[in-house]
């Protein structure tokens, strides 16, 4: 999980400074968390994990882009990958760890929309008013595999 989550943090840290998430870190957490979860599954003998994280975090991201392009402007390409990359952290769990993840990132994508927009700290800048998803893909992807550990 911690490739996922180490490349997160990056990238949310990004997103929320330029409102930008950054392809290479992308690219770099999907490589690192699928190598650790082929090592993660010959641990536990038991690779069936990796097709199974890999096809849970293809859904994920085309969900993601179908919300993306029902309301355009409201979620960019980046949150799509970012949801790529943390699905691969998070399908390892399973579906309970799946649904778990995307009622987290519904609830926190609501609390944190609201208190961004009331305390929007770029508000005197071009981002004003715009709402950096990423952190909340994150942290609702460490909440969704929290819960799939303890099961």
């Amino acid at each position: 999980m911690l490739p996922s989550l180490l490349c997160g943090l990056a990238v949310s840290a990004e997103d929320v400074r330029r409102r930008r998430v950054p392809r290479a870190w992308i690219a770099a957490g999907c490589l690192a968390q699928l190598i650790a979860d082929v090592v993660y599954g010959l641990a536990v003998n038991s690779l069936f994990v990796v097709p199974q994280a890999v096809l849970f975090a293809m859904v994920a991201a085309v969900l993601q882009c179908l919300l993306a392009l029902a309301k355009p402007g409201a979620l960019g390409f980046g949150d799509v990958t970012c949801t790529l990359m943390t699905g691969l952290a998070v399908g390892l769990f399973g579906l309970d760890a799946m649904i778990v993840w995307w009622l987290a990132m519904g609830l926190l994508g609501l609390v944190w929309m609201a208190v961004w927009i009331r305390f929007d700290p770029q508000s005197d800048t071009p981002y004003a008013g715009r709402v950096p998803f990423a952190p909340v893909i994150v942290v609702a992807g460490l909440a969704a595999m929290l819960f799939g550990f303890v099961l």
